[in-house]
């Protein structure tokens, strides 16, 4: 990702959504929730979420805003996502917890 992710207390004005999927592909096989013959293309959308949702509350702590997560990714991606909610929101919240380091160290709320 670019510099303007290191910047403490800087918020980017747009969202690389392609930067925030290549970190993620890089990774996600490392995570704790990944299981053999999981997809990328299946967590993507749930990584997509929990950054731009960071980006989009920062001064919200993770708590505050899960409801609202959970609602949407029923909404949006229920009928076309093998994943649940259950298995989706570990994606979102790592992706919610690593876009905070990214743009300034974390905030209240924050800790896992």
């Amino acid at each position: 990702m670019g510099s303007e992710f290191q910047i403490p207390g800087r918020v980017p004005e747009r969202i690389d959504r392609e930067a925030v999927s290549r970190y993620w592909h890089e990774r996600f096989s490392t995570e704790s929730y990944y299981t053999s013959g999981d997809r990328f293309e299946d967590f993507e959308p749930a990584y997509l979420a929990g950054h731009e949702a960071r980006v989009r509350d920062f001064n919200r702590a993770y708590e505050q805003v899960e409801a609202e997560l959970e609602a949407r990714w029923q909404q949006q991606h229920a009928a076309s996502s093998p994943l649940g909610w259950a298995k989706a929101r570990l994606a979102v919240r790592r992706a919610w917890d690593e876009a905070a380091h990214l743009y300034g160290g974390g905030a209240a709320g924050n800790k896992k």
